[in-house]
């Protein structure tokens, strides 16, 4: 029989709201997140996928408690993250590990790299502080570095192997848990592809459940099992990523498959239309002025996510039928 086991994480109508300024009709404020849900199961890979703008980044701001929701609530193990982090922040913060995407800005330049994986064994004293310099060792070998590296500094090592050192350094404290934003963003295409190998190589052995931010549609699918697309802070399409590819749902899903450059076809029309301002959100579905299906009742109510056989979710009147993805 199988066991059911509560998300790592849930979020339940979350919204993030910014004030920009105080105006004459009350405060005008920039919606980051307006309403998303969202659940991340234990050892699942989730990407998080859509344009600049919509939402990504704060969503994992909020998953790893750096900033509270303006409303609703995101959960670790079923319990209130807030109140995790009040009992116990030292634990919650050796399990959820986070991958900069401006890796070397995110490493002290004075230290050495074997200071910067070892930071984290010795902060949460998971070996005797003499057997650190062996655990280094081991770790940056799993990552694909020489030993030798740790006597080197940051800035003395490339963009490939500055982002190896940064998956070293959150697997150093052992993780249940690995966020990583656009963590192979800017690097050459053969670097890229080799620090994904590790990354799908590490989740499939370490078992750890993995948020990936990205925009990178051919990334999410290689790397992760899950795919939730977002735009202006909601979430318009969840599901497994093959289903997803194959078979988008939602007009906003097919605009940014189509967008995907492909080496066997031309590249098609982009989205029209621009992004409407996140200050100033029109009536009806957000993504009314820029969807080819629009219809009446689009621009007048706000759909919300219905269930699609193969345990998808849709935010669309109208979701598309019948029409594969890129094979």
């Amino acid at each position: 029989m199988k066991e059911n086991r509560l998300p790592v994480f849930s979020v339940l109508d979350v919204e993030k709201r910014f004030l920009l300024r105080k105006g004459r009709n009350g405060p005008v404020e920039l919606r980051a997140l307006d309403g998303v849900r969202l659940d991340i199961e234990e050892g699942s890979s989730v990407a998080l996928v859509g344009e600049s703008g919509s939402g990504k980044s704060t969503l994992v701001r909020l998953l790893l408690g750096l900033d509270r929701p303006s409303d609703g609530r995101v959960l670790y193990d079923g319990g209130d993250l807030q109140q995790v982090l009040s009992r116990d922040r030292a634990r919650f913060a050796r399990e959820v590990a986070f991958v900069y995407q401006d890796a070397r800005g995110s490493m002290n330049p004075r230290f050495t790299i074997g200071d910067i994986v070892g930071e984290p064994i010795r902060v949460h004293r998971l070996h005797p502080v003499q057997h650190i310099p062996q655990r280094v060792s081991e770790l940056l070998e799993r990552v694909g570095l020489p030993p030798s590296v740790a006597v080197r500094y940051p800035h003395q090592l490339s963009g490939g192997q500055v982002r190896r050192v940064a998956v070293a350094r959150a697997l150093a404290q052992q993780p249940r848990v690995i966020m990583a934003d656009e963590a192979v963003a800017g690097l050459d295409v053969s670097v890229q592809a080799s620090l994904l190998n590790l990354l799908r190589e590490l989740v499939a052995e370490l078992r750890v459940t993995l948020v990936f931010v990205t925009h990178d549609l051919g990334v999410a699918s290689y790397l992760c099992d899950r795919i939730a697309v977002m735009y202006l802070g909601r979430i318009l399409e969840t599901g497994p990523v093959d289903a997803i590819l194959q078979g988008p749902a939602h007009p906003y899903t097919r605009g940014l498959l189509d967008s995907f450059p492909r080496f066997d076809r031309p590249l098609r029309a982009p989205l029209r239309g621009e992004i409407p301002s996140p200050v100033d959100l029109p009536a009806g579905c957000r993504f009314a002025g820029r969807c080819p299906c629009v219809q009446p009742r689009c621009t007048s109510s706000d759909p919300v996510a219905q269930p699609l056989p193969g345990g998808r979710l849709v935010a669309c009147f109208h979701p598309l039928s019948g029409q594969s993805g890129p094979t």
